[in-house]
């Protein structure tokens, strides 16, 4: 594992952050019926790739993020949150958007979308760096100016 990552504990797949826990479309199911309900208000023929639930505010977010499989960190889209009376917010992609870092934490070792591995040594690579602003790298073009020159490749895949 990258320097202590671990997939979420409770639900045995997700990235946790801040109390709530990301997860890849196709195991959405772990979370159970709360994202079923949730998704009963998503806006017809929404795509999305990551499910974001917040436990404590109850919030279930769809996160359109469609370069998820290519990108080594990739983008997110524009997400639709429902709130758990049932209100609906929609909040448009960022021109410089957030992005993703560690995604085989949102998957098992089963996903055969990506490598799984690769995106492991991905997260070596750039955890073990001096200098690194983590309260930057959130952002594609810190990401991209500052830290994929660093472990190489363009973080995009073609």
């Amino acid at each position: 594992m990258a320097q202590g990552l671990r997939r979420s504990k409770r639900y045995g797949v997700g990235k946790e952050i801040g109390g709530a826990v990301y997860i890849h479309r196709r195991y959405e199911d772990v979370l159970g019926e709360v994202v079923a309900e949730a998704k009963e208000r998503l806006p017809a023929g929404f795509e999305y790739q990551v499910v974001k639930y917040d436990a404590r505010s109850g919030n279930v977010s769809f996160i359109e993020s469609p370069d998820f499989d290519e990108a080594d960190e990739p983008a997110v889209g524009e997400v639709v949150t429902v709130k758990p009376d049932g209100t609906v917010r929609r909040r448009r992609a960022a021109d410089d958007p957030e992005i993703y870092h560690h995604k085989w934490l949102f998957v098992r070792d089963d996903y055969e979308g990506f490598d799984v591995e690769e995106s492991r040594e991905r997260s070596r690579a750039w955890t073990g760096l001096e200098g690194v602003d983590r309260t930057r790298i959130g952002r594609r073009s810190y990401w991209e100016r500052e830290v994929v020159p660093r472990i190489g490749g363009s973080g995009q895949k073609d």
